[in-house]
């Protein structure tokens, strides 16, 4: 009976993928660690003024709020992610007493984590129930939010929101 010696080749071929799988994933991790988001209603108010006529708008806008904390060597300072909803905000006319939808699909905005800090977001709104309205009749109003932040979880602890007419340079 011939006993063999324990051959060395697969265990150093499993060693090398094993090191190589590794290698691999440590190389394709994200520059950023993403926490779940937390979402906040805001109340928004306020008035864009202008022709056919001015629009009074209120509601509440669902912001949702992601802390994110690099993962990069470099050390930076951590950040959130906001999604601002505004689809629970409607204007009223002034004159006609027509209704105004929001159109907005909740662009990302990057910001580094602060305290408090505040947000301006362009936003284009018709008059009628949908955005498949003309193009013409597309206007556009400004929003602004204060918002306030829990430093440890990046979730907003306060939050109010205003809007207005855009203020375009002359």
């Amino acid at each position: 009976m011939k006993i063999r010696g324990l051959s060395f080749g697969p265990l150093v071929l499993s060693l090398l993928v094993v090191v190589a799988s590794c290698l691999a994933w440590w190389a394709g991790t994200p520059a950023r660690a993403a926490f779940a988001p937390t979402f906040a209603t805001v109340p928004v108010s306020g008035i864009v003024s202008g022709q056919p006529e001015s629009v009074r708008f209120s509601g509440q806008a669902q912001v949702s709020s992601e802390l994110v904390l690099s993962t990069s060597p470099l050390n930076k300072p951590p950040a959130v992610i906001l999604i601002i909803d505004m689809s629970g905000v409607s204007g009223t006319g002034s004159s006609t007493g027509a209704r105004y939808t929001i159109g907005n699909d909740g662009e990302p905005v990057f910001r580094q984590l602060v305290s408090a800090d505040t947000i301006e977001i362009t936003f284009p709104f018709t008059r009628g129930p949908s955005m498949t309205t003309s193009m013409p009749s597309v206007r556009s109003g400004v929003a602004s939010f204060a918002l306030s932040f829990d430093l440890n979880t990046g979730a907003i602890t306060k939050g109010t929101g205003s809007i207005a007419a855009p203020n375009f340079p002359n």
